[in-house]
């Protein structure tokens, strides 16, 4: 945990909700789907997959975006800064955007989704590409790599 320098803080842009990481993440990716970017407004969401237990929220958010059950898009309801999304793998793992973080300049994707969709020109940095989502079984070997081998905080 001490290579990970946590905790990490973080907010939305108007600042009346706060983020806490706690935990580390178990991937980190860049998806290029048509919604993500929408959502973003950029080429593409560029995510921090962390345990659901690693991250504390103070602040109310509200649900957004494709107002889905599964999964919770939430928002900022003063900013409308799309915070973090819950529902991933049964409520195990919420994806955070780093952008909130305090120092999320280190954040590099480990892989690429919904490479279909990408805009042409964008490129995310990440080392593996897929089509669209990785298939279930490939989320350990995923996880596996980017513990070896995936950027960490200065």
């Amino acid at each position: 945990m001490s290579d990970w320098k946590l905790p990490w803080s973080g907010a939305c842009l108007c600042g009346r909700v706060q983020v806490h990481v706690t935990e580390a993440p178990v991937f980190a990716s860049a998806c290029h789907c048509r919604a993500c970017q929408k959502l973003t407004g950029g080429a593409y969401s560029l995510t921090l997959m962390l345990p659901a237990s690693g991250l504390s929220v103070e602040g109310e958010t509200e649900i957004g975006g494709l107002h889905n059950p599964v999964p919770e898009h939430h928002f900022c309801p003063s900013c409308k800064t799309w915070l973090f999304t819950r529902g991933i793998a049964d409520g195990q793992f919420v994806n955070l955007r780093p952008s909130l973080l305090d120092d999320g300049a280190w954040v590099r994707p480990y892989a690429d989704t919904y490479v279909t969709e990408r805009l042409s020109g964008a490129q995310s940095g990440a080392r593996i590409g897929y089509p669209e989502f990785p298939p279930v079984e490939d989320y350990a070997e995923l996880m596996s790599g980017y513990a070896r081998e995936g950027v960490r905080p200065d």
